[in-house]
């Protein structure tokens, strides 16, 4: 059962995203510290994808994360509240593919 007081992030699981070795990766440290849902394809492809802060008004969807460092920054802004540094900013998805991600996020958490 889902722990209301820990952050929710959605996760990619996406064939293509679950062969990836990043995508294991990303599961365990995300599950570590928050409630993790897993979506079926975003169309995005580059490298894990994640939507950080599902459930407040404004979530951001990241893409390309795949080294040690983004999985630590990841979770500075999901669990700790921290922004993100500039360098990761560069990895956020935004537009359509952005809105489009979220309409699956709803769908999976509704």
């Amino acid at each position: 059962m889902a722990d209301h007081d820990r952050p929710r992030v959605a996760l990619c699981a996406g064939k293509d995203c679950k062969k990836r070795c990043e995508f294991a990766k990303m599961h365990d440290a995300l599950s570590e510290r928050c409630d993790v849902v897993e979506l079926k394809c975003v169309g995005i492809c580059s490298g894990s994808v994640v939507v950080a802060n599902v459930d407040s008004d404004d979530p951001r969807v990241f893409a390309k994360l795949k080294s040690k460092r983004d999985r630590q920054e990841l979770l500075r802004i999901v669990v700790d509240g921290k922004k993100p540094s500039s360098q990761f900013v560069k990895r956020e998805v935004t537009n359509g593919k952005k809105k489009s991600t979220l309409r699956k996020v709803r769908r999976a958490v509704a």
